[in-house]
């Protein structure tokens, strides 16, 4: 048994134990990850939730490196479309790949918005 960094062997495979975390535990979870704070505004509080550690920790190992919204409902989207009906595929397909950051977060997080220009020449 090696105990570096919480890493069992057993018959000769390697295997990384998880933490073991009291049923209460609770975690301040950023739904857009602070590694996105240059583009969105991830100190606003409608972006953090507090949530259980083990679920916490459970999202972050799956999500791994994606750490904005789109990028998890899309990972989630391909998980599931195969049971999806195609009207709903549609759908969500539009929404997620084909939508602006404007219209797909709420305006408390975007940092930068575009200016619409004003198209009435009736001035």
């Amino acid at each position: 048994m090696i105990d570096n960094d919480r890493i069992v062997e057993k018959d000769w495979k390697l295997y990384k134990l998880n933490l073991i975390i009291d049923k209460t535990a609770t975690d301040l979870h950023h739904i857009l990850g602070q590694c996105n704070r240059h583009k969105y505004n991830v100190n606003a509080d409608i972006n953090k939730v507090r949530i259980p550690r083990r679920e916490h920790i459970a999202l972050n190992q799956f999500f791994w490196k994606i750490q904005e919204a789109r990028g998890q409902l899309i990972k989630v989207f391909e998980l599931v479309k195969p049971v999806l009906s195609p009207w709903v595929r549609n759908e969500l397909s539009t929404i997620l790949y084909k939508t602006d950051d404007e219209m797909f977060y709420t305006p408390e997080v975007l940092k930068w918005k575009k200016h619409k220009t004003n198209t009435n020449t009736n001035t």
